[in-house]
Formats: structure tokens, sequence, C-alpha cells
């Protein structure tokens, strides 16, 4: 083990792992003119403490080294669009292609930073909707930037504050979702979508319009649908903390 490298966090007084949750960045545009805000559905820290997971609420303002001498793992929110692929710097021309409001690219550095820095230690990270998109990005897959440009028409999957239910349909052989029967439906809230899938990372669900729905490598989980916030969660939560408790 390297030395310098953080201890494993300490435990909380109630033995409950502490799992950070990233928020999304409104840097004085919607919520109001001229002030940054963070602000993240509540419906991430309810999901977590139903699971027996103490919820933390992270920010850049916070050092990484402080982030993982506190967490055991890490949860990446929901948030806006993303470029097409993180291979080069996207700028600022890739703001003008997605078909929302773009996440803020400090947002999206601190986060690539963050998923970085606990996937080396071997610590567990779920990235919901925007999260599993970054996840994937960041390790070297692609994004689809607009799904309604598809060559081909598929699913309604919601986005800029709609939600819209569709079906699941499980990789056989994934890990994570091993032995879960899936409700009839999720809730999907997302404009973009994974396209080519992280080298090292393999797909663990779509949709039925093929829409990879999630992916997976050891700890690190996505799925691009909002667990929190429909009958999944339950599972999701449950199952991703459990895995935790089992690394201590």
């Amino acid at each position: 083990m390297d030395p310098a490298a953080p201890l494993a966090p300490p435990l909380s007084a109630s033995g409950r792992p502490v799992i950070g949750v990233t928020p999304s960045l409104d840097a004085g545009r919607r919520l109001r003119p001229g002030s940054d805000y963070w602000y993240l559905n509540r419906n991430y820290t309810r999901a977590l403490a139903r699971a027996g997971a103490a919820p933390l609420v992270l920010c850049p303002d916070t050092p990484i080294e402080v982030c993982l001498a506190q967490c055991e793992g890490i949860v990446l929110s929901g948030g806006g669009d993303l470029p097409e692929s993180l291979a080069s710097s996207p700028g600022e021309h890739w703001r003008a292609a997605v078909p929302g409001e773009a996440e803020s690219q400090e947002r999206i550095a601190w986060e690539r930073e963050l998923l970085q820095a606990f996937a080396e230690r071997g610590r567990a990270v779920l990235g919901v909707c925007f999260g599993m998109q970054l996840m994937n990005l960041h390790f070297g897959g692609t994004l689809q930037i607009d799904l309604s440009q598809r060559p081909v028409r598929g699913l309604d999957h919601g986005g800029g504050g709609v939600s819209r239910p569709h079906a699941l349909r499980l990789a056989p052989g994934s890990g994570f979702f091993a032995g879960w029967s899936p409700p009839p439906a999720v809730s999907s809230l997302h404009r973009q979508a994974v396209a080519q899938v992280a080298p090292g990372f393999s797909a663990a669900a779509w949709a039925e319009d093929g829409v990879v729905e999630a992916i997976e490598r050891g700890p690190l989980v996505g799925v691009e649908w909002h667990p929190e916030s429909d009958e999944s969660g339950s599972f999701v939560y449950s199952r991703w903390v459990a895995q935790i408790l089992k690394q201590r």
C-alpha cells in the first residue's frame, strides 16, 4: 500500500457508511441571478438513509483528500448536459450542440477528479443519469449528445424536468443486478445517453429501444434512470450500500 494514500474513512458513530453526494451547480443563471447555488433533489439523501447509509452532501470547496477521509463511497447525482467526448478539452463550443442546459465545467472537472480518486482506491461510486454519463466519458466512452437526433426514432426518455416511464432489460451476466426483477417501469429523465461503453465497463441494462441504461465495472456502477424517484430505488440503493458494507 502507498504510505501516502489516505486511510480508509472512519466508521460513523452509528456504524452506517458515510456516503458523499454531489450536487448540481447553478452559476447565477436560474435560481438567483448573479449568485452561485448548489442544489440537490432530496430524494438522493432520503434513498441513501433508507438503505442504511449516512448521506453527506459534498462540493468542490471541500478538498478531495477530505472527501476520501470521510466517505466510504460517493453518488454522482443528475445534472445538465455533457459533451460528446472528453478525449480532448470540450471548450465552449459543445454548449451549442446539447439539447438543454449544459452542466458547469467547474462541476465536470471536480467530479472527474473525485471519481478518479475514489476509483483508484477501489471505493464504490454510483453514477445516476448525468453521473453515469460522466463516469462513462471519464473512462473513455462516448455520448449520444441528443437522443432526439437519432436516425431511427426511439422512446421518449424525458428530460428538461419531465420524467417518462419505460421498462428495463437486464444483462444476464450482470453482477450488480443479479437476481433482481425490475419493476414494470422506471423513471427516465434524460436527453442524452451512452453511445460507446467505456473500456473495462460492461452494459448491464437497456431500455426497450436499445439505449444503455446501466454500466458496471466492479465497485463502479452507473444507472441512467433515477432509482431514487421510483420503485427500483429500494433495490438499487440497498444493494449498493450492502456492497460497501461487505468491503469493510
